[in-house]
């Protein structure tokens, strides 16, 4: 069945999302009312984020559409009312970017656009990949590769990636580096993307939000888990607590999901495999990075953290 993704307005993308949140689904910073998610641009026009809040679980705010010399290039002009508002009326929100890479460098330079334009408050930050753009020579991967490394280099927040699901499949996509994946496929039968699970399922583009005028996008929450974790983040970031010593410890289990990683330091391009929670895991040491931050060391030669938020020991 035919994908439809983001309508072309003058030129721009832009799409509106509403994520219906799933039973059971808490998170202590979230204030807001209601039980859905809206994906905000200016296209919103004036959101009377006081009613907003009322029907609002989560919101996720448009920033940018391309870089400086593309066809679509917008900064978002309602960016930073949307994410005050949302801030002002406890709904806590992410941030997305809709890409349009024609370089390695391009790919580069809008990450650094998008974070240096993001709210302070915002809990993640979403890729939208779903435009391959003409003068793109490169594989599309490669150009979403240099954009998540940049990101990573940036921010400890979760990054998402969201495409349609045909985009994602026919440019085969990764999503493995990735925190969590959203896909669009305006369906009554669920997405599928070679190689990935689905967290977010943008299915609709007919929902209803009170206080902001016109139709938008909703979303089934296909992994409830998954997605909490996005909107659980801390404005200020934790100091961790970790495992010091490997004495008497057989193995460690996970709490979360971790990654397995080549070096202690832990960069994008060292990330191995993905470690699901409740997973046992044999160690033979624990080590100390150049940040001093613990890791132990696998019995395969991998690392993961020793960050007792993350993970226990037996």
């Amino acid at each position: 069945m035919q994908i439809k993704l983001h309508k072309l307005v003058a030129g721009v993308a832009a799409f509106a999302a509403v994520l219906a949140v799933g039973v059971g689904l808490n998170t202590t910073t979230a204030n807001a009312a209601g039980k859905k998610v809206a994906d905000i641009s200016q296209y919103q026009g004036n959101v009377n984020w006081k009613k907003a809040s009322k029907d609002l679980k989560y919101a996720i705010i448009r920033v940018q559409h391309g870089s400086k010399g593309d066809a679509g290039y917008m900064i978002d002009s309602k960016r930073n009312v949307n994410a005050n508002g949302a801030y002002k009326y406890g709904v806590p929100f992410g941030q997305y970017m809709f890409a349009e890479f024609t370089s390695v460098k391009d790919a580069q330079q809008e990450a650094k656009d998008f974070y240096k334009r993001s709210n302070k408050h915002t809990k993640f930050f979403v890729l939208d990949e779903e435009k391959r753009m003409p003068s793109a020579k490169g594989k599309e991967q490669t150009y979403v590769n240099a954009w998540l490394k940049t990101m990573r280099g940036l921010t400890d927040k979760p990054l998402i990636m969201y495409a349609g699901e045909y985009y994602a499949n026919s440019h085969k996509l990764n999503f493995d580096k990735f925190d969590g994946t959203w896909i669009a496929k305006y369906s009554s039968i669920k997405p599928k993307v070679a190689g990935t699970s689905v967290d977010l399922w943008q299915y609709t583009s007919k929902g209803r939000v009170s206080g902001i005028s016109g139709n938008v996008d909703l979303n089934k929450v296909l992994d409830s888990s998954a997605v909490n974790k996005w909107f659980s983040g801390n404005d200020k970031k934790a100091k961790a607590s970790y495992f010091k010593s490997a004495d008497d410890v057989t193995g460690i289990k996970t709490k979360k999901t971790v990654y397995e990683y080549k070096s202690t330091s832990f960069t994008s391009n060292k990330r191995s495999t993905k470690v699901k929670a409740g997973t046992k895991l044999a160690i033979k040491a624990i080590t100390k990075n150049s940040k001093n931050a613990y890791r132990f060391q696998l019995t395969n030669g991998h690392y993961v953290t020793a960050n007792k938020a993350y993970v226990a020991t037996y």
